[in-house]
């Protein structure tokens, strides 16, 4: 069964990838390239033009003959689409922390378990590059994504926040309370009774959303608490044993569990994917200077 996409990954779903473009441009296609031309400029000079464009036909040659197996290669596409997600891994971090950094005060306690699972990470890649133990490249890289997932879990918990501090309970009670004193009196028209009605209700719906965020928020904080506490875990068991057999069957586990898509609803994965989506961001801060100014 195939992977669910992480938190950060979504925004990619659409991005396409051309293979033969990362095959021209790969360093090892650029360096060649660079050698041939480089070599048949030095034996132009004795020789002439004719023989110095040689190692350049052979370099275009060895190009057009890659080109009809290369890109369509498992291994190569799948070293461009490890090199992609690392990318879009390392952005999507980048950005998560630019917005935590606007929400979150720097004496946050989520700071700290953030940096303290970058410690761990860093050693048990350390461990990886070991090829005693059963800790893997492809283990480190679903670690690395959990510290991402993390920040995930924590920026939408700030905005959840947010959402409860925008809005003033007691004001949204009064004014459904003076509604419905007009409408008890029975002197306004069908029209306006209309209306008050309607704005009764979005008033109520108002309220009832604003309920419910906390339900919401205290579940995306547990499992912030849980994949901190997991992360701990697998740390200690790594180092405890780093050969184990079972090592590898212990980290899924482990990985599995502090996977955190299920804990995002609707609306807070459209909030992070706004954040993570260069387009979006650039249409909220248009917006937002519109607003401003």
């Amino acid at each position: 069964m195939a992977d669910k996409p992480h938190i950060w990954e979504k925004t990619a779903s659409n991005e396409e990838v051309s293979y033969f473009k990362e095959m021209v441009t790969h360093q090892a296609s650029i360096g060649g390239m660079m050698v041939a031309l480089t070599t048949g400029a030095l034996l132009s000079i004795p020789m002439g033009l004719g023989i110095g464009a040689i190692p350049i036909l052979v370099a275009v040659a060895a190009q057009s003959i890659a080109a009809l197996f290369v890109p369509s290669s498992p291994v190569f596409r799948k070293m461009v689409d490890d090199r992609k997600r690392k990318e879009r891994r390392t952005k999507a971090r980048e950005h998560l922390i630019e917005e935590i950094q606007s929400r979150a005060s720097e004496n946050d306690p989520n700071w700290a378990a953030y940096k303290r699972m970058g410690e761990r990470l860093k050693s048990l890649e350390k461990l990886a590059a070991n090829r005693d133990t059963g800790l893997d490249k492809r283990m480190v890289d679903q670690l690395d994504d959990a510290t991402v997932d993390f920040l995930g879990l924590w920026l939408a918990w700030l905005t959840l926040r947010e959402r409860w501090d925008s809005v003033d309970e007691r004001t949204l009670k009064r004014r459904i309370r003076q509604i419905d004193e007009e409408l008890e009196k029975g002197h306004a028209a069908a029209v306006e009774s209309h209306h008050l009605n309607k704005a009764k209700s979005d008033l109520e719906g108002i309220l009832g959303r604003r309920q419910s965020l906390w339900g919401r928020a205290a579940s995306l904080e547990a499992a912030m608490l849980a994949m901190a506490d997991t992360y701990e875990e697998v740390y200690q068991r790594v180092m405890a044993n780093p050969t184990a057999s079972d090592v590898k069957v212990q980290l899924q586990e482990a990985v599995e569990r502090m996977r955190v898509e299920e804990q995002l609803d609707l609306a807070v994965d459209v909030e992070l994917s706004s954040v993570l989506d260069p387009k979006k961001r650039a249409a909220a801060r248009l917006k937002k200077q519109g607003g401003l100014s």
